[in-house]
């Protein structure tokens, strides 16, 4: 397989800043950015993060630029950082210290508007790591009382702790406690967005927000984190670059789809080897738009043999009424509704969308759920139809983080995240997609709608023809490709957030998406990957082809043992490559 090379530019940009490494008596982390991260003491990951954020009234993560970085003038071990946070109408200045000492970590954060704006949130967040998933903690409450709780294994919907001062917990005989001072926080469970963390942030969603920030207005907020014991475990072995891929079938390769190029209609159809099942189309906006819609998805659909995906966005229920009409003499394979402001298929949409089908004579399949996150999906799990035939939700990592090293992490909580779908798909076919690295639409937004065509501006990432896109969805399909999994859908057919460019280059995630295309319904072996690869085993009756991503910025060299013998493979970072085993 040959893999269109891209410059690599994007990516070094979206690695998250300068970085610096700190290290005092047993204690390690590294500053990367805004953020101060892989926070360890000795050799035992305590946290995944601690970062300053400033997030406006529409829940959007304000950008922040490194101004300055020194070290402390005195005998201290830190870093002290000054942060620039600017947007269209915000103007946000900080400053982030870090102190080391024998038994703690002290980040003081120190910010200050420049601009009046409406803020839903200031201040530090901490990500605990996802791998506490099941551990008992300790909850201080700012009163001094505390509760006995444990990290969620199901992915929580809410809040599993409220009124937080704090932290208690030990792990691998290390034993730690986190204050955190200057607001009251609250804890959410990040891998609903399939980021891999749990976040404890600052002033919780009880109270009302948006909130006025005024120019010259201060925010001060401490996390102090202590530890002590001895590692009882031992350090885990180097990589050894080896996959090995087993004789266990774990499942087949899913039908695999492409969403609708529709803003603007591309001005020629996509053409591609792979065997895509369908095209993935969105009514929503003024309904007056939906025919035209409708044609540019029917004919990139036809353009490679594939049906329709229509999912409808209607301003009451006998707009579906209206859908189904104009669906007449299309091919459509799957149907479903959904509400405009709770993104849900609701009990109403869900009986008008199950009636109108059964008078226009529609054979297809009903789909409902979410049109936005899993999120939505498993707080309004309680909400959904029984009568709901398969499910669905669609999927980005950059809810709340950009950068590449995030990008990178939420690959395993997209496994942890089908899992849970799954669980409420309760035997029921589940259709995950759209995945899209940039998010489609802001679903929590608390103004008014910005329309389909500003959102799918706004939908455009300079990382979507780089080699990492490939990697990634390589990566992305090997978490999400589970049996329950009847079809996943990524990306669109021509353009800016296409895998096919504008001049009708395929790219590099395009040319990835093909190769499983082509496999459909193939099996899936079990394979055992070393960090930092990604691997997906299919096997046919003349042996087993090996996808093979590598998800790191370094060089690795690949062996790839399986029933059929040895294979090797030389993997520049972020690159992708197809081996041949037996």
């Amino acid at each position: 397989m040959s893999i269109p090379e891209r410059a690599a530019d994007p990516v070094e940009l979206r690695m998250g800043g300068p970085r610096t490494r700190l290290e005092h008596g047993r204690w390690t982390a590294e500053v990367r950015g805004d953020e101060v991260a892989d926070v360890r003491f000795d050799g035992v990951l305590l946290l995944r993060a601690i970062r300053p954020v400033v997030r406006d009234q529409d829940w959007n993560t304000v950008p922040v630029t490194v101004v300055t970085r020194s070290r402390p003038a005195n005998d201290e071990v830190g870093l002290d950082s000054e942060l620039s946070f600017e947007a269209a109408s915000i103007s946000y200045r900080a400053t982030v210290t870090v102190r080391l000492s024998a038994d703690e970590l002290v980040v003081d954060f120190r910010g200050e508007a420049g601009s009046e704006f409406r803020r839903n949130r200031i201040g530090l967040v901490v990500l605990h790591p996802a791998s506490d998933a099941g551990r008992e903690v300790q909850v201080r409450h700012p009163d001094g009382s505390t509760t006995a709780g444990r990290w969620p294994v199901a992915i929580s919907p809410h809040q599993p702790f409220t009124d937080v001062a704090g932290f208690g917990w030990a792990t691998s005989g290390v034993g730690a406690e986190l204050t955190l001072t200057g607001d009251v926080f609250e804890t959410e469970d990040q891998r609903n967005w399939t980021d891999a963390s749990f976040k404890t942030y600052g002033t919780p969603l009880s109270r009302p927000f948006p909130v006025e920030v005024r120019p010259g207005e201060v925010c001060r907020q401490q996390a102090r984190l202590r530890a002590s014991g001895r590692r009882t475990t031992l350090p885990s072995r180097p990589p050894t670059d080896t996959v090995q891929v087993r004789s266990t079938v774990v499942g087949r390769v899913p039908a695999l789809s492409l969403a609708a190029c529709l803003y603007p209609p591309p001005a020629a159809l996509p053409r591609l080897r792979g065997r895509y099942e369908t095209v993935l189309v969105e009514l929503t906006g003024a309904e007056a738009r939906w025919p035209s819609l409708l044609s540019a998805a029917a004919d990139q659909a036809a353009a490679l043999t594939a049906e329709l995906d229509v999912r409808v966005v209607p301003a009451d229920p006998a707009a579906v009424g209206r859908c189904l009409a104009l669906l007449r003499g299309l091919p459509v394979r799957r149907l479903g509704a959904f509400d405009p402001s709770t993104h849900l298929s609701t009990p109403s949409l869900v009986a008008a969308l199950g009636e109108q089908a059964r008078r226009a004579g529609y054979p297809g399949e009903l789909v409902g759920g979410t049109r936005a996150h899993f999120t939505e999906l498993n707080r309004g799990q309680d909400q959904l139809p029984p009568g709901l035939s398969a499910l669905t939700f669609s999927l980005t990592p950059q809810m709340h983080a950009t950068e590449v090293p995030h990008l990178v992490d939420s690959l395993s909580a997209q496994r942890t995240v089908v899992e849970n779908a799954v669980r409420i798909a309760a035997g029921r076919p589940l259709h995950v997609g759209p995945v899209t690295l940039a998010r489609r639409f802001n679903a929590v937004a608390t103004t008014q709608p910005s329309g389909p065509e500003a959102d799918a501006a706004a939908a455009v990432d300079s990382l979507q023809g780089t080699a990492f896109a490939a990697a990634w969805v390589l990566g992305s399909f090997a978490a999400l490709a589970v049996p329950e999994v009847a079809s996943i859908c990524w990306f669109e057919t021509v353009g800016p957030r296409g895998v096919v460019g504008a001049d009708q280059t395929l790219t590099p995630a395009g040319a990835i998406l093909d190769e499983l295309a082509l496999r459909r319904g193939r099996a899936l072996l079990a394979v055992d990957v070393p960090d930092g690869i990604a691997a997906v085993a299919v096997a046919d009756e003349r042996g087993v082809d090996v996808l093979l991503a590598n998800l790191t910025a370094q060089r690795r060299g690949i062996a790839v043992l399986g029933t059929g013998g040895r294979a090797e493979a030389v993997l520049d970072p972020w690159s992708v490559a197809v081996v041949r085993s037996g």
